[in-house]
Formats: structure tokens, sequence, C-alpha cells
């Protein structure tokens, strides 16, 4: 008796960062003056205020993937959907930490409850400020230096975008305001699944699938702000992580389908596909009422910062005699 067995092929598209419009609560500032005689001190009297303005550089997306509307994709942070930040200033030996940066009645401010004004340098004396979203994120100030050590959430479905900006400022240069671009640490990866025409025709039968299973992703890494995103990177990538794609069994058809778990937000990394000794798909299952049906999908990866990509699980079939 003949019997089927599936197989697979993969398609993935990438769509690459692109600069993109600020947003409009963005006021430009006059530089605030120092006259001789204070020599860029501000009055002991006055309590020199911070403020934050925001834009962003989002990730693109050529095109919408095969089967996923943008309604039915994961929220990628975008400064309308961001809620809130930490933000710390670094200057010589010192750090100060801003707890929660927030958007109140369409601007963005440092919340009274933590330290809510400028660094204690004078007003001449740049400080560079380094921002970032998502609490699985660890500042380090690393003597000047600074990364975020960063471990992507094990629960596929509760995953968050990791938001960073920096810029160096001093308090004269835009009247006590930071500007930040923010910009997208981590790769966002989508997934669909379908079956081709030939395999369809074929079966004279139902084919489910049970689960799909990311697995041996390294998961944890750090972050290292540079002076620019360009010249940011990621270093000691590491682990072996596994993640649920899909919370429940999907009847598959040549129609793509969304995966449950919409994007993950995943460190950038190389791996070369090596069967179950790289990062795999792991998928499960039933065809005819036959349960116990495992494919393994070795993956080629190449996931790169700010970059979102789809990928396209195709299902086919040959004969096995």
């Amino acid at each position: 008796m003949k019997r089927k067995q599936i197989f697979y092929t993969l398609v993935m598209a990438a769509g690459l960062l692109t600069a993109c419009g600020t947003d409009d609560e963005r006021i430009p500032a006059e530089p605030q003056t120092q006259s001789a005689a204070d020599g860029g001190q501000a009055p002991a009297d006055l309590t020199r205020h911070i403020s934050v303005e925001v834009s962003e550089r989002p990730m693109a997306e050529e095109g919408t993937a095969e089967g996923r509307s943008l309604t039915t994709r994961a929220a990628i942070t975008t400064t309308l959907t961001l809620g809130d930040f930490t933000m710390q200033g670094v200057y010589g030996e010192s750090t100060q930490k801003y707890s929660v940066v927030k958007k109140s009645a369409g601007k963005w401010t440092v919340t009274p409850d933590t330290p809510d004004s400028w660094p204690s340098v004078d007003n001449n004396t740049k400080v560079q400020f380094y921002a970032y979203t998502y609490t699985k994120g660890t500042f380090v100030p690393n003597s000047g230096t600074p990364f975020i050590d960063f471990t992507v959430d094990e629960n596929a479905s509760t995953q968050h975008d990791l938001l960073v900006a920096t810029n160096s400022v001093a308090y004269k240069d835009h009247n006590g305001t930071v500007p930040l671009i923010f910009d997208h640490a981590c790769a966002a990866l989508a997934f669909n699944i379908f079956m081709s025409n030939t395999l369809s025709g074929q079966l004279g039968g139902t084919l489910t699938v049970n689960s799909i299973v990311l697995k041996n992703v390294r998961n944890n890494g750090n972050y290292n702000f540079g002076t620019t995103f360009d010249g940011s990177t990621w270093s000691d990538v590491e682990g072996s992580a596994n993640y649920t794609l899909n919370s429940s069994s999907m009847v598959i058809t040549t129609t793509p389908q969304a995966l449950s778990s919409n994007h993950l937000f995943m460190i950038p990394q190389e791996r070369t596909a090596n069967g179950t000794d790289g990062t795999y798909l792991e998928i499960s299952y039933t065809f005819s009422g036959q349960t116990g049906n495992t494919a393994i999908i070795p993956l080629t990866v190449d996931w790169k910062k700010s970059t979102q990509y789809t990928i396209n699980i195709k299902l086919g079939t040959t004969l096995i005699k």
C-alpha cells in the first residue's frame, strides 16, 4: 500500500527599513542663549524641566504578504501605538534614569514620580540620552558604552517590539527638549501556511496541522548602542528556545492562513540549515485520521534588525514506494 508524506517549500519575503515621517506633535524649539555672566548655568531657583519629542523610522512592508492583511498582523509598535518608554541620561560617570516617559494630551512628558528635570550639568554640556521600550530588556551603563541585556519573551503570542533611540543633547540646544528617533532593534517574523494545488488534488482527504513549533532559536543577547542606529550591534547572542506558532489545529487548504502567533520579535541572528542542530520548524499533522505524523523543516536563518520577514510554509507531496 502506498503511503503519502508531506514535504514543504519555504518562501521568504523581507521588508527593509525605510525612513518615515515624524509625529505631528514635534515642534521645533529655539536654542536658549545664556549670558557670559551666568557662565551657562541656570538660575539656582529655576528647575530645568526635561521634555521629549518622539519620531520613528518604522519597519516597511513590501506589499501585503499572502494571506495576511494589515488588520490581522500583530501590532508592530509605532509612535501611534507606543504607550511609554524608559530613558537614561549618561554624563561622565553618572547616570540619571527616567523610568516612565509617556504620552499625555498629545505630548510626551516625564512623569513627576521619577526625576523630571535635566541632569545636573550646566546648560552647555551635552548629555547622551538612551531610550528603549519593553521590560524584557535591562539597561547596563557599561562605563559609557551601554547595552541592553535582552531576552525574548518565551510566549510567542505576547511578544513585543523593542524600540531604541539615542541622542546627544545639551539643555540649551532645544530648550530642555530631547528629540528621539526610535528604531526597531529586533527582526519581525510572520508565518503563513498552505498547501500546493498538486497536493490538494491528490490527497482525497483532510490535512490538519495540529501544532507548529519554531525550535532552537537563540533568544538572549546584548543590544549595543552606537552613536547612530546603523552603528549599533548585537553581541553575545546565545540560547536555545522554542516558540509555539499556532494555538489550535488548522485545516490546511490552498489559501494561505496566518498563524495565531502573529509577529515574533527575534534577536537578529544567522544560522545555517542543519537538521535539528540549527533552527527549524516542527510540524505535527493528521491525515485521514492518522495521527503522530511529524515534518521537520530546517531553516536557514538570516534575520536582520529593523527588518520584517514573512515565512510562507507551503506543503507539497511526493510518493514513497
